[in-house]
């Protein structure tokens, strides 16, 4: 009775655990997704992708939560410190969590490879926005500085003609 609720536990966390990966997988999806638009400076898609992301980010979390409810179970009965320790308990579905597990730190390193190559892409557009922007803001001042200069000279060419 006891080795079948421990069995039930293990194969709660794998449900839980492959729906962790299936939107881990989506996230890997809209991450792509975002590189796309920020290459193609398509800020508007940006913001939708973020804001998808984040969604899916708070369903993984809660599914989190009850993976922890189960394993914190599971570790308070039988003693187990950690997921790689499971082995111990002598069922079934322990490896194939194990493997579900695997394959979510996999997912996640991907995410977190493609997230930082996405930061520093959008770090490179932000600065060269940035110097766009200087020298704009520097051609004004050239502009107004000749516009004034122009504007009077033209009231003393005016004034030296009426003489």
């Amino acid at each position: 009775m006891e080795n079948q609720q421990t069995e039930n536990y293990i194969e709660r966390l794998i449900e839980i655990s492959v729906e962790k990966q299936k939107k881990l997988e989506d996230i890997l999806t809209l991450t792509r997704a975002q590189a796309k638009a920020i290459e193609e400076e398509g800020i508007e898609s940006l913001g939708k992708l973020l804001d998808d992301k984040q969604k899916i980010i708070d369903e993984i979390n809660k599914n989190d939560e009850e993976f922890y409810a189960y394993y914190e179970k599971i570790k308070e009965k039988y003693g187990v410190k950690s997921l790689e320790n499971l082995e111990t308990l002598n069922t079934k579905n322990t490896r194939e969590l194990q493997e579900v597990i695997s394959s979510i730190k996999k997912t996640l390193q991907e995410i977190s490879r493609l997230e930082k190559e996405n930061n520093k892409k959008v770090k490179e557009t932000l600065e060269d926005l940035s110097s766009k922007i200087r020298k704009i803001n520097q051609g004004k001042k050239a502009s107004n500085v000749y516009s004034r200069d122009s504007e009077t000279n033209a009231v003393s060419y005016f004034i030296d003609q009426k003489k």
